[in-house]
């Protein structure tokens, strides 16, 4: 799976282009919890906080592409 090269976002990623292996469920879960975990709180506040802005931009897109 190649991955073309993005600026960073920001966003934790869970696999990278090294895991392009089969994983179980049980892996795949440590690998969500792990990544999680390692969120900050104020990133999560931020995301929560900009929720209403976000839903009103769709709306106002009609569902369409957001500056989001």
């Amino acid at each position: 799976m190649a991955h073309d090269s993005a600026k960073p976002t920001g966003r934790p990623r869970i696999l990278n282009d090294q895991d392009e292996r089969s994983v179980t469920v049980g892996e795949l879960k440590d690998a969500v919890t792990e990544e999680w975990d390692k969120l900050q709180s104020s990133y999560l506040v931020r995301l929560t906080q900009s929720m209403s802005n976000r839903l009103c931009q769709v709306m106002q897109k009609f569902g369409g592409p957001t500056s989001y």
